[in-house]
């Protein structure tokens, strides 16, 4: 085997030299002013002031959980899904036949 703690004859006869030419990366500091910038930009990238109530906030929320749960019925009652986890079991066992995915799970 190669010792690697030993220099390596040919580049022992590289000499190690500065290159004058190389500046290793400086860190960039960013503007943290930003009260200088907003008054700069137009009226339409500036958001307008809204006017939003606590009525307002419950329907919008109110409306994500009726969402939310007509999601979750759907994938309860979906049988693509299972009928996707089937295909893959059978091909599972098509190509390696005595395999299955209960080996490896822990049982109580």
């Amino acid at each position: 085997m190669d010792d690697t703690d030993k220099p390596d004859p040919i580049l022992k006869q590289v000499p190690l030299i500065k290159n004058p030419s190389y500046q290793p990366p400086k860190a960039i500091s960013l503007r943290t002013n930003y009260s200088k910038l907003l008054p700069t930009l137009s009226h339409t990238v500036v958001p307008p002031n809204l006017n939003i109530t606590k009525e307002d906030i419950d329907k919008w929320s109110n409306e994500i959980d009726e969402y939310k749960t007509m999601i979750a019925n759907e994938q309860k009652t979906d049988s693509s899904v299972v009928n996707y986890e089937k295909w893959i079991k059978e091909q599972s066992t098509k190509v390696a036949p005595g395999f299955d995915y209960d080996i490896l799970t822990p049982k109580k």
